[in-house]
């Protein structure tokens, strides 16, 4: 005589991250049945809805196995290298003739997809800080926050899209107007999976320090120096001076090739009227020899 078990079945490796094994573990209760007294213990379903592990005997062992502790009232499913064809699929556990069957829904509370395919980028024009993140691959949508120096700056809201299948391709874009109180810090991009996973943290390469006169962020990298207010000063004022140079020294070339061209005329004017009254000369003493 058979007696009916208060049975069913539930993911024990929380969360359950893409790439690594899950666990799915078959309760026997009330009765307190042990699963060596089930006279056949099974799971089978997935994506190809079949036999899975009939009595600890794997249909693939690179994909199934069980794991059982006849100390216990339950027996598990290991679930190698979970893919997204492993998920939103019935799996079914059984002892003897009963069974209980659910389905592996995906659920942000439980699962983990690591992000891929990811691209950060700040930016700076002027006080306006860019910030753009792109992830290619990702579950669940992370909530992204700007950082100054772990002080809360800004909660960006990602423009998100599905993309093959199950998980999100995801971007941020945001923009954020320096304040004083951001000047000398390194900006962070803090990325959270809730309590699926560990926070992701992209920080930028660039400290931003500001001139107080003016309340203007520059930015500096590594290799750029320090600009201090005197020169900045002489920044400001070198166009000018630089100008007024160049102004200068253009009229002085062209009153000096003026007054070299004067001359040169003047010169080839002054040799012209000699040869001609050379040559009036030579013709009277000619004329006179002739008469004599």
């Amino acid at each position: 005589m058979w007696v009916l078990i208060d049975m069913y079945w539930k993911i024990s490796s929380v969360p359950a991250i893409f790439g690594q094994n899950i666990v799915l573990t078959c309760h026997l209760e009330d009765i307190l049945t042990n699963p060596k007294d089930c006279p056949v213990r099974q799971w089978s379903g997935g994506p190809d809805r079949r036999g899975l592990v009939y009595n600890g005997y794997s249909s693939n062992n690179n994909k199934y196995e069980e794991d059982k502790n006849f100390g216990s009232f339950d027996f598990s499913l290991i679930i190698k290298n979970l893919t997204e064809s492993d998920i939103n699929v019935n799996y079914s556990c059984s002892c003897g003739f009963h069974s209980s069957t659910h389905n592996l829904s995906l659920n942000e509370n439980w699962f983990h997809y690591p992000p891929t395919g990811i691209h950060v980028m700040f930016s700076l024009e002027y006080d306006l800080l860019r910030v753009v993140l792109d992830i290619k691959r990702v579950y669940p949508v992370p909530n992204c926050s700007l950082y100054f120096n772990n002080s809360l700056t800004l909660n960006i809201v990602p423009v998100t899209y599905k993309a093959n299948g199950f998980v999100y391709s995801v971007t941020y874009n945001a923009s954020y107007r320096l304040s004083e109180k951001d000047c000398n810090k390194q900006p962070e991009l803090k990325c959270t999976f809730e309590h699926v996973a560990e926070p992701m943290i992209f920080k930028g390469n660039e400290t931003y320090e500001c001139l107080v006169y003016e309340s203007i962020p520059l930015l500096l990298n590594n290799a750029t120096r320090r600009h201090d207010q005197e020169k900045v000063a002489q920044t400001t004022k070198f166009p000018s001076y630089t100008i007024a140079l160049i102004a200068v020294a253009l009229l002085l070339i062209t009153v000096f090739i003026f007054v070299i061209i004067v001359w040169k005329y003047r010169q080839r004017c002054q040799c012209k009227q000699k040869r001609q009254i050379q040559k009036k000369a030579n013709d009277t003493k000619e004329k006179e020899l002739f008469i004599e």
